[in-house]
């Protein structure tokens, strides 16, 4: 006879609660090929970039059902500072992860990541000038025909 095989536990709810877990899918993402981190973590969705730290908390609004995304990015200075702080928050109808929010939130973290890294393009392209009061100051005459 064969012996009956011994159930497996069931995972434990604790371990798959969150409204990130339905954002998940973002993680495999081409907008998102260059993070060094993805995560969906309970209520957060946090994307690392070199030039940027990206964090999005979900949260449903009781009293419409919509969706909260509140929307944090941090631009850090080519020595790893933190340089300018933004903040959005954004309210999405319809079903929690639903192809609609996923792009909604993907689009937002894309546009969060390329302002961060225009802003650095822009910090290691920028032309220092001289202090005005070393230069020699110029004269500008305009001759007025009589």
């Amino acid at each position: 006879m064969h012996s009956p095989v011994p159930e497996r536990p069931r995972p434990r709810p604790a371990l798959v609660r969150g409204l990130a877990l339905r954002f998940v899918l973002v993680i495999g993402d081409p907008r998102l090929a260059h993070a060094m981190h993805v995560s969906c973590v309970d209520e957060t969705i946090d994307v690392q970039y070199p030039e940027s730290h990206i964090s999005c908390r979900l949260r449903r609004l009781p009293s419409t059902g919509r969706l909260l995304c509140s929307f944090s990015a941090t631009h850090l200075a080519p020595d790893g500072s933190a340089e300018e702080h933004h903040h959005v928050d954004l309210a999405l109808e319809g079903t929690p992860g639903s192809v609609t929010q996923r792009e909604a939130v993907l689009d937002h973290i894309h546009a969060f990541h390329c302002a961060a890294a225009a802003s650095r393009v822009r910090i290691a392209t920028r032309v220092l000038r001289r202090d005005r009061l070393l230069r020699r100051p110029h004269d500008h005459l305009f001759l007025a025909a009589s």
